[in-house]
């Protein structure tokens, strides 16, 4: 979805600029955000009604949305996403396992759906109309908790319209029911809403990294941009990273571990650390797509102010080779902080230093090392959280930088 400006939506709705400006201090118009000193409209906004009308009263311009047992990451991955496309957000959930800094702005009610008795606390009398429904359950519901939630779509779709989408996020455990197939006709023909589903296939356990952002968003495809699709369940693993009892993840193959270092480089910012030492092998410099994605995914952490020092090791005698090399070139006029480090140097003086680079590896603050495998393996590389091994790297890394020297100078 694009913005639009107050001044292109002047036009649009047929109302001064200023008045709309306005509209935006007052917080009416849903979405719009100041960019400098420019306000900026989803440019699917609905125009606020007149107060001084008394069919405003009558008339819901509010797009709502209810998420049920939001209290876990998923739920609060929702919350800026929906926000951000002009949503108002209402909540449930139940027990205590909340972060109440996330919710503290929104309605929420601490009850169960599961309950009957909710449809007359939250939903029966309210004058509230709803444009979507996210129902996200993690856990195995029993027969009774199944037909509890049949029943409660069935009542809150009374407070929906045609243009409505219901999405239900579930474990693989809760996919035998299928409720999105069983109850998609009747909420098609009775109202013309749509009800889809995103099921879950990993385990989501201790030693398994889930990208419940990405879950999120798929989440939001389902509810804004499958217009006439409903009674569908798509399958995700959730970006699962699986990790052994050592804190490793198995080798990866080269799809697998570049979609990986990108998950971990574009979540870097401003407080963020990355150091890397690498040797120079053939394959680091070739233009493949995934290598050059690579690179441009480390200029944009860095232009997003993290910080990122990479040292480079090879022999002195290379240094005229290199002087035209377009990767070392790319990565010097950028903000990451790039040295040399001498290759048989380090050999004479600390070999230790270069078993434990091996081929190269990225460490991201003190947390985790994603490693090179050797050239001439059939995987790529692997993530590795072990604390030992992490701080081994950090350890060796802050050592090289003794020895190390401005690349920018040695190539100059």
């Amino acid at each position: 979805m694009g913005f639009l400006t107050a001044k292109q939506f002047s036009e649009k709705w047929e109302i001064s600029e200023r008045r709309i400006i306005k509209l935006c201090k007052e917080n009416r118009i849903n979405g719009a955000v100041k960019n400098g000193m420019v306000w900026l409209i989803p440019e699917d906004t609905i125009k606020p009604s007149d107060k001084r009308s008394k069919i405003s009263k009558y008339i819901n311009t509010q797009r709502r949305i209810m998420i049920v047992n939001i209290n876990n990451e998923i739920g609060y991955s929702l919350i800026p996403i929906l926000t951000k496309q002009g949503y108002i957000v209402d909540a449930m959930y139940s027990g205590k396992n909340i972060d109440k800094e996330k919710l503290e702005t929104m309605n929420i009610w601490n009850i169960s759906y599961k309950n009957k008795e909710v449809l007359e606390k939250v939903l029966i009398g309210s004058e509230k109309y709803y444009d979507g429904l996210i129902i996200i359950d993690l856990k195995r519901l029993n027969n009774e908790e199944l037909e509890n939630k049949k029943y409660f779509i069935k009542e809150f779709s009374k407070k929906m319209n045609c243009e409505s989408s219901i999405v239900l996020i579930n474990s693989l455990e809760n996919t035998e029911e299928k409720l999105e197939k069983k109850m998609s006709d009747e909420l098609k023909k009775h109202i013309g809403l749509r009800i889809n589903s995103i099921d879950i296939t990993s385990n989501i356990k201790a030693n398994i990294l889930i990208n419940y952002k990405e879950i999120a968003e798929d989440a939001m495809d389902l509810l804004i941009n499958f217009k006439n699709t409903t009674g569908m369940s798509i399958k995700t693993d959730g970006g699962c990273l699986e990790f052994d009892f050592n804190g490793r993840t198995k080798n990866l193959e080269i799809g697998i571990f570049y979609k990986f270092i990108n998950r971990y480089f574009n979540s870097l910012n401003k407080n963020s650390y990355m150091w890397s030492a690498s040797t120079m092998l053939e394959d680091e410099w070739t233009e493949e797509p995934a290598e050059m994605n690579f690179r441009v995914i480390n200029l944009e952490a860095a232009n997003r102010g993290a910080n990122l020092e990479r040292i480079f090791i090879f022999s002195k005698s290379k240094i005229k080779e290199f002087k035209n090399n377009k990767t070392l070139k790319i990565y010097m006029q950028s903000n990451i902080n790039t040295m040399f480090v001498d290759y048989d140097e380090i050999s004479k003086k600390e070999p230790e230093l270069l078993k434990i680079v091996g081929s190269g590896w990225d460490g991201i603050d003190t947390d985790t090392l994603i490693v090179d495998l050797p050239e001439g393996s059939k995987e790529r590389g692997y993530i590795s959280i072990n604390k030992d091994e992490v701080q081994n790297a950090y350890n060796c890394f802050q050592r090289l930088k003794t020895y190390a020297k401005d690349l920018k100078k040695i190539l100059k």
